[in-house]
Formats: C-alpha cells, structure tokens, sequence
C-alpha cells in the first residue's frame, strides 16, 4: 500500500525525541510542521520544519527510502565536513541518527535558487549567477585542493562508452543519431583541452539549483552529495547546465557556447578560483549538456522530465550548431 503523506511525517517524528536528547532538547517544547515530502518508487523523504521555545526553527529531515543508503553517511560527513571548514557556507548540523537516516539542521528563511530565476528578469539572473559564484568559489576554497594538469581522456573515454551503447542500441536516447553526431563532435575536440592547468577541489557532488539558497544577504549550500577531489569544472558545469537548459534565453547564446555572455561574465565575476577559459570548465560544460540529453528517459517523462527536454534541444542547437 503507498504511503502517505501523514505516514511519511510520523515515521520521521519517531526519531525526533532521540534527535532532541542529542541538543540537551525538550522534545515536546517544540511543534512540527512539513515543509517537502517525497514519494516515488525511488525515494520517500520527508522535511519538517520545527518550532520550539522562543520562536526558534530547525529543521528535520528524514530518508525512508532508499534503506540503508550508502549515500546518507557520506553527505552528514562531507556536511561536517564544510560546517568545520567555512561554516557560513552551510546551515548548522545539531543532530544525526545515522542508522535512522534522520538528521536536524537550522531553519534556514532562503529560497532556492531555482525560485529565484523563475522570478527574475535577464539582470536579476545574472545578480543571482554572481551570488552563486561567489558561493561556489567560497566552498572550492574552503577544502583541498590543487592545481593540476586536465586530462580531457577520463570524461571522454566514459563518453564514448555512452556513445557505443547508443549505438548499439542497448541505451535510448531521444534523437539517437543526433546524439551520437554531438557527442562525435564533442570528441573531436579533445586536443584542445589537452595540456592545460586546472584546479581540483572538494566537489558538491550534486550542485543543481534547488541545491544553493539564499537570502537577501547569504548563500547557503545544502544537500552535499560526498563528491570527490577532482576539478572544479564538475561542480560548475553541473551548476551551470542546469540554469542554462531551464532558464536562459538559448536565442542568447553565441554559437558554440553553453551561456548567454552576460550570464558567464556575471557567474566568473564572483567564482574567481578559474575563469571561463579553463579547460575543465570548457569540456565540462558541453559534456553535460549531452549527459542531460541522454539522462531523459525516451517515452513516459513527467512534467518535469518535458521541461528539461524542452529546454536541452534548443541549447544544444546553440551548442553544436549545424549538426
């Protein structure tokens, strides 16, 4: 039977009296209110909001689904981790259940970034791609990292695993020959990445737009998914795609580009680590583009799922033209 939303919000407040004890917290001073709940076949989680004595909110989150998810860990350490390196990156961790998936954090009164650009005119967005700029370069610099030379054959390599499975057919993509045309291109391009200097980081692992919120004065990141030291390209690129597929006016964008100009002036005007010249951050780019592209399911998308491919095929016009 599925599960709803009130069965969701009670099985996380059952690990809430053992999340209050580790705060020295009255359990019953404080009230409980949703603010997301998730339910698919993947994932069922819940986020309260909590407020206790004096008006005082933190937030509890809680994973149902998946179970015992290697992942869960991984994010509350790389979350410790931030919060001791540059705790105004990140809302305060209080509490975590490890074996229960439940954690509680500070309330944070921030919309996500996502929101923000839904609202904002071509200005706006690129004042909120500065902010996120800035942000991201405040992380990138916050955990080690190096500067190293780019190896362009990693990415590429697992691309052209990609291109063979579509190929083979084994792997649908939405305009298949298309795809492969791109993704050629793409490939050809490989020597001029090749022997250039790039940093590597502490990467977010999963730094999509619903992932950074802010205020009218801060920026916050939230949802770390443990990435690895490699370089910053990865965590930009991810950022960045996601804005340019669902927010930017692709008749905007230069041919062969990924971003309106204004839009990377405004981004690399806060994110001072590299520029937009930098090899990673060059090939990343337009690699994930074409992992969007093939992420989207071919038949049966959601609502959701139609407004990305609504927004990659035209960038990907804009991206290699002519092909």
């Amino acid at each position: 039977m599925e599960m709803q939303s009130g069965d969701l919000v009670a099985a996380a407040l059952a690990h809430w009296p053992a999340l209050a004890r580790q705060m020295g917290e009255d359990p019953a001073a404080w009230m409980a209110a949703p603010l997301s709940l998730r339910n698919d076949a993947r994932v069922a989680r819940s986020v309260l909001v909590l407020q206790g004595p004096g008006g005082h909110r933190l937030v509890l989150k809680h994973q149902l689904r998946p179970g015992a998810d290697p992942g869960f860990p991984a994010a509350v350490a790389a979350h410790l981790a931030v919060m001791e390196a540059w705790p105004k990156g990140v809302p305060a961790l209080h509490a975590v259940e490890p074996g229960a998936q439940a954690l509680v954090m500070d309330y944070l009164a921030a919309t996500p970034l996502s929101q923000l650009l839904d609202a904002a005119p071509v200005a706006g967005q690129e004042a909120l791609l500065r902010r996120a700029g800035r942000w991201l370069d405040g992380f990138h610099s916050a955990l080690p990292g190096e500067l190293r030379v780019f190896q362009p054959k990693f990415t590429l390599r697992y691309l052209k695993g990609i291109m063979a499975e579509v190929a083979s057919g084994a792997r649908q993509v939405v305009a298949p020959e298309r795809f492969l045309r791109c993704a050629g291109a793409l490939c050809a391009t490989q020597a001029a990445y090749e022997g250039r200097e790039t940093f590597t980081a502490q990467t977010h692992g999963d730094l999509h737009l619903r992932n950074l919120v802010m205020d009218d004065a801060q920026c916050w990141g939230i949802d770390f998914a443990a990435g690895r030291v490699v370089p910053v390209g990865h965590d930009i690129a991810r950022l960045l795609v996601d804005y340019a597929i669902l927010h930017a006016q692709k008749d905007a964008i230069p041919e062969g580009e990924v971003l309106p100009v204004g839009a990377a002036s405004a981004f690399f005007e806060g994110y001072e680590r590299v520029d937009s010249g930098d090899p990673s951050v060059g090939l990343l780019l337009r690699n994930r583009v074409l992992a969007e592209w093939c992420g989207l399911p071919v038949t049966g998308r959601s609502i959701a799922q139609e407004r990305r491919l609504a927004g990659i095929m035209p960038l990907v016009g804009r991206v290699f033209p002519g092909i």
